[in-house]
């Protein structure tokens, strides 16, 4: 995947341009303020999966800590419910 740069002032010109860059050549581009990355426009594909990659290493990151405490997930669920139940 190849990586474009643009300075603020040239995303504000060409942003029609960039977005079709990224959806269809599936190319990053950072948008910089005074030579410091800001942002990245990345194609919309790419955003879902690493937000799907996030979760699922809070989950694991989740298990490791109640295995940690020793609280299994059937208690979590249980005590999740009831206070679900309770809120309702």
């Amino acid at each position: 995947m190849k990586t474009i740069t643009v300075t603020i002032a040239e995303g504000k010109r060409d942003f029609s341009r960039l977005i079709k860059e990224a959806a269809e050549k599936s190319e990053d581009i950072v948008v910089t303020k005074r030579g410091k990355p800001m942002a990245v426009i990345i194609p919309y594909d790419v955003y879902r999966h690493s937000r799907k990659v996030e979760a699922h290493q809070k989950i694991l990151e989740s298990r490791a800590a109640f295995a940690k405490a020793g609280v299994s997930a059937a208690e979590v669920y249980r005590a999740s419910r009831e206070a679900l139940e309770k809120k309702g």
